[in-house]
C-alpha cells in the first residue's frame, strides 16, 4: 500500500469518527474530500509538498507532512480516544453507516459485533426512531455478509468504488464502462469488472495498475489486469479491447450468461456467430463497434443491461414490448 492510500485511509477513519460523534458536516466532508484527492493523485506524495496537490488545503497538508515524518496523525488518535475499541470496525459492515452506528451505541449500547447481533435478534433495532424493520433487515444482511467473510458488497457501495477507479482511467481511454453484474445493477456485487478501449491499450493497463488505490496486483497481461484495491478490499478486473470490438465486448462481458447464450442461439439460426470480438458471417466480421449494432444485426432492439437475464426480455424486445425502466429523473 502506498503512502497516498495509507493517509487516505486514515482521513476516512477520521471522517467516520467525526460523523459518529455528530461533528459538523463540513469537517467530515473535508476529510473525505482529502482522502479522495489522495487516492486519485498518481504522483509520489513524498517528492513534493502536499499543499501543491490540487484540492489539499493547508490544514490537510500539515497532517500529511506529520504522517510522512512520524508515521502517525495526532488528530486521528485524539478523535478516537474516547470511542470504545472495535466500535468503528463495525463500519466495515455493509449497510451500517456512522449515524446509524451512533444511534445503536447511544440507545442500545452496541460496542461490538456480538452486541449488534444480540439487539438485531431481539428486534430492538427496528424499534428505534427512524429505523424500522426494513432498515434492521438490511443491517442483518450486511452482518451476515461480513460474518461469512464474503467479498460481495451492496450495489451503492460498488458504484462509489467504480466511480473512483474509472476517473483516472478515463483520461487515457476513449470509452470505458463497468461490465458484469455491476452494469446489470444487481443488488450485491462481487468483483468489479471494467471494460475500456483506446489508442494505446498498454497505457490503459499501466495506468490502472499504478493507481494509489491498488494494494496488490493480482495479474497483468496485454489485455487484462486484476488488482486488489483499498476500496472495501474489492478486486477490480480491467479488460481492454480494440475499438472495433467495443460493443460486442461490452455486451459479452455485461452478461448475463443466460442472456448471452440466447443471443448465440439466435445468431446461429441466422447463420451468424457472435462472441466478444463481434458478429461474424463465416469468417467475415460484420459488426461489433456498438451494442446497438450487434443487437440490430440479430434483429433485436437494444436491451437495457438491467434486464438482461433471459427472462423474456429478448422476446419482448423483438415484439416491441420492452418495459420502460424508471430513471433517477423520473423520481420526484
Amino acid at each position: 500500500m502506498g503512502k497516498n492510500t495509507e493517509i487516505a485511509d486514515i482521513f476516512d477513519k477520521i471522517a467516520d469518527a467525526l460523523e459518529f460523534k455528530g461533528d459538523l458536516v463540513f469537517k467530515v466532508n473535508a476529510y473525505r474530500k482529502a482522502a479522495r484527492v489522495l487516492r486519485e493523485y498518481s504522483g509520489d506524495i513524498t517528492s513534493i509538498h502536499p499543499s501543491e496537490i490540487e484540492g489539499i488545503g493547508k490544514g490537510m497538508a500539515e497532517k500529511i507532512e506529520e504522517y510522512l515524518k512520524t508515521g502517525r496523525i495526532k488528530k486521528y488518535e485524539e478523535v478516537i480516544s474516547d470511542i470504545p475499541d472495535g466500535l468503528l470496525e463495525l463500519l466495515n459492515i455493509p449497510n451500517l453507516g456512522p449515524k446509524t452506528l451512533q444511534l445503536l451505541y447511544k440507545e442500545l449500547g452496541v460496542k461490538n459485533i456480538t452486541d449488534l447481533e444480540r439487539v438485531i435478534n431481539k428486534g430492538k433495532v427496528a424499534q428505534l426512531p427512524g429505523m424500522g424493520e426494513k432498515k434492521e433487515e438490511n443491517i442483518k444482511k450486511g452482518l451476515l455478509l461480513y460474518r461469512a467473510g464474503k467479498s460481495r458488497i451492496p450495489l451503492y457501495m460498488a458504484l462509489k468504488v467504480v466511480r473512483e477507479v474509472i476517473k483516472p482511467l478515463s483520461r487515457v481511454s476513449e470509452s470505458i464502462s463497468p461490465a458484469g453484474s455491476l452494469r446489470r445493477m444487481k443488488e450485491t456485487i462481487g468483483d468489479i469488472d471494467i471494460l475500456a478501449t483506446g489508442e494505446k491499450l498498454e497505457d490503459i493497463i499501466n495506468t490502472f495498475i499504478h493507481q494509489p488505490y491498488v494494494k496488490d496486483i493480482i495479474a497483468k497481461g496485454d489485455t487484462k489486469a486484476s488488482v486488489r484495491t483499498s476500496y472495501e478490499d474489492m478486486q477490480v478486473d480491467l479488460r481492454v479491447v480494440e475499438n472495433e470490438s467495443w460493443g460486442a465486448a461490452l455486451l459479452y462481458f455485461t452478461g448475463s450468461k443466460a442472456h448471452n447464450i440466447k443471443l448465440r442461439e439466435i445468431a446461429k439460426k441466422r447463420g451468424l456467430k457472435i462472441n466478444e470480438y463481434g458478429v461474424f458471417k463465416r469468417s467475415k466480421k460484420i459488426t461489433g463497434r456498438t451494442e446497438q449494432e450487434v443487437y440490430k444485426t440479430l434483429g433485436i432492439p437494444w436491451i437495457p443491461p438491467e434486464i438482461r437475464e433471459d427472462r423474456g426480455e429478448i422476446e419482448a424486445a423483438m415484439k416491441g414490448e420492452l418495459p420502460v425502466l424508471i430513471e433517477q429523473k423520473d423520481i420526484k
